[in-house]
């Protein structure tokens, strides 16, 4: 196969997701083509081996980063390889074809006008995926929706990091080692999904869309803390220490920009996104004491109770099923405003709202599954009456 053949393949979306395992129809399609062409198999190893080693996506609106990951994988290989093998000449070559790929695509991107660059755009309304970024102590970007589940993702200080069979990441101790200083990871969720990860502890925490957490590869014995940004539901393991009858449990403190949580073995829900009026901790067990950084206060919440602050913090009672809904994978709107409503569009199907000020406080009831493509929830919502809403591109304008 030489490389004019490489480069088609690398601007087939079919191929790429056979790469990648992402499609049953494009795997079924190019396995069959290999078998009846059996002569490139070794080449395509080595384009598939590449392809998933640096994450690459079809398109030209991904060149740019599949250049700059290609350039960090060439680093990587020529400090393992001192071309002894006849495999680091092959990858080489394939390392070849991709860059042509690139700087081709990248060319023809920037002389499209703005129209043009609209209709290369893929899976618009598509719902959003199981799927992050992980990086780690040394600085390390590892893209986790292409690691195959039962995999063991990295081993750093004594804990070995693994994507489970279900698809979760989990850290496990498997040596000693110093909690007095450790090393952080941030796992980190684009538009369009989110990811579960399993603590050191055994806490576990359930990212949405666009959403951030950092967290010890080891917690303190006498104290354990994350910081967040964006949604996060948490499931937190009670952890003790001490010895028999002298033990106690080891608090769990969850910080976002304005506020700290205090928790002592709960199931609650974080929406702290910097376009939310209101930073929202929802209690569906246990207890939980917020506690706000900017003024001198604090509130202890009871299960179906959540706190809302802003310039004040606030309790009141709140529909817990409505709050966590997307945690089972749906939406539940409860007279919501439209505003509200759009933000949560916006984050789990990667598009840009464009509504009149005006319509924000419309309210909607409403439920669909978040596995659903958008024009389901535009047709919902359509017939309402209330609004009419028209996708252009990736931007949804709404229109009364």
């Amino acid at each position: 196969m030489d490389e004019l053949n490489l480069q088609a393949l690398l601007l087939d979306e079919s191929f790429i997701n056979y790469c990648k395992r992402t499609n049953k129809a494009d795997i079924e399609k190019w396995e069959k083509w290999l078998q009846k062409y059996p002569e490139h198999k070794e080449s395509v190893a080595e384009l598939k081996e590449t392809i998933v080693t640096m994450g690459y996506h079809a398109g030209e609106l991904a060149v740019q980063t599949n250049y700059a990951r290609l350039q960090s994988q060439i680093k990587k290989r020529s400090n393992q390889y001192h071309f002894a093998a006849i495999g680091a000449t092959v990858w080489f070559k394939v390392a070849a074809a991709i860059i042509a790929v690139s700087v081709i695509s990248l060319f023809l991107f920037r002389q499209q006008t703005p129209k043009e660059s609209t209709e290369i755009v893929q899976h618009v309304g598509a719902p959003g995926k199981a799927a992050a970024l992980l990086t780690l102590k040394d600085g390390s970007v590892v893209s986790l929706a292409d690691i195959k589940n039962g995999s063991v993702v990295a081993l750093q200080g004594g804990v070995e990091i693994q994507k489970n069979k279900d698809g979760e990441l989990v850290y496990r101790a498997i040596e000693q080692g110093d909690a007095t200083n450790p090393a952080s990871n941030t796992i980190a969720t684009n538009k369009g999904n989110q990811y579960q990860v399993i603590l050191p502890d055994g806490s576990k925490a359930f990212l949405n869309a666009n959403s951030t957490l950092t967290y010890p590869l080891r917690f303190f014995k006498d104290a354990r803390s994350v910081r967040m940004t964006g949604e996060i539901y948490f499931e937190i393991a009670k952890v003790e220490s001490g010895t028999a009858g002298r033990k106690k449990r080891i608090p769990f403190y969850v910080e976002t920009e304005n506020q700290k949580i205090e928790v002592l073995g709960t199931h609650f829900n974080v929406n702290a996104y910097e376009d939310e009026p209101a930073t929202t901790t929802t209690l569906l067990e246990g207890s939980v004491r917020v506690i706000s950084k900017k003024r001198n206060e604090s509130v202890l919440l009871k299960p179906g109770e959540r706190a809302l602050l802003n310039e004040t913090l606030r309790v009141e009672d709140v529909d817990v099923s409505q709050e966590v809904a997307w945690i089972n994978g749906d939406f539940i709107f409860k007279g919501e405003e439209l505003g509200s409503l759009l933000r949560k569009i916006s984050r789990w199907y990667n598009v840009e709202i464009e509504c009149p000020e005006r319509l924000d406080k419309l309210k909607f009831d409403g439920m669909v599954s978040r596995s659903q493509p958008l024009s389901t929830i535009i047709d919902m919502l359509q017939t309402t009456g209330k609004v009419k809403l028209i996708l252009n591109g990736r931007r949804l304008i709404v229109i009364d």
